[in-house]
């Protein structure tokens, strides 16, 4: 089943067709995982930006820990957080509507709106961070809704022993499930570096949230609508420079 995009089932106030392109452009066109550790966050693609203030660098840099996927030869992260290999149990994977329709995307509004103190290029940063996970979100949802086939699970939990000897789990925030999406090679490598290292890797028990494939688009047209205006919202709370 296809599902029609009427122009009242985008938000009003979504990234320009500029905007779009250049979020998704960057993203196809950064470096794919090799031998050496590997990273990408949204304030290195930001970096890449065209018109990036003077003076943005520290802003930039504070953004390095939000959204970031991260690994190599010894342990591997999410969002600023890293686990040694050695203490990772079990690499658990989900379908990108399933993470759109998770709580997961709900944290992602905290960390573009609290993320940053007040330094030079705050709101340029802000607001370009959202422009990208917008673009991102709207272009994962047009592929979900037009059922393209060759959509991967992405490895988005990590499961290991913490430093007391508990089982922890980190998550992946927003901006890295949908980097994995747009980008599967980054998600392979991961899952085949955790292979490598006989870590387990599984499917994470589904969210509950919507059943059916006419249920499920419903439920992911409604919540990237509220996620995209919500994104517009924590842009707006930041101060001008």
């Amino acid at each position: 089943m296809t599902v029609d995009l009427t122009k009242r089932d985008v938000p009003d106030d979504v990234p320009d067709e500029g905007g779009s392109r250049w979020a998704t452009a960057t993203l196809d066109a950064m470096p794919l995982p090799g031998e050496e550790p590997w990273k990408l966050s949204i304030g290195g693609m930001l970096r890449r930006h065209p018109k990036v203030p003077r003076g943005a660098g520290r802003a930039l840099g504070l953004l390095d820990r939000f959204g970031a996927i991260e690994f190599g030869p010894d342990g591997l992260g999410f969002d600023g957080e890293d686990v040694r290999w050695e203490k990772v149990i079990e690499i658990r994977t989900r379908t990108v509507d399933d993470l759109l329709l998770g709580p997961v995307s709900e944290s992602v509004i905290d960390q573009v709106r609290d993320r940053l103190p007040p330094v030079p290029g705050r709101r340029w940063a802000v607001r370009q961070s959202v422009q990208t996970v917008t673009a991102l979100v709207l272009a994962a949802r047009q592929d979900l809704l037009e059922e393209r086939p060759d959509r991967p699970p992405v490895p988005c939990e990590i499961v290991y022993l913490g430093r007391l000897g508990g089982v922890k789990r980190m998550e992946a925030g927003l901006f890295a499930a949908l980097c994995m999406d747009r980008r599967p090679e980054i998600g392979t490598a991961l899952q085949a570096a955790a292979r490598r290292r006989h870590v387990a890797v599984c499917p994470a028990a589904p969210h509950d949230l919507a059943t059916g494939t006419a249920q499920r688009a419903k439920a992911l047209q409604h919540r990237t609508a509220l996620l995209t205006a919500r994104l517009r919202t924590a842009a707006g709370r930041s101060p001008e420079e």
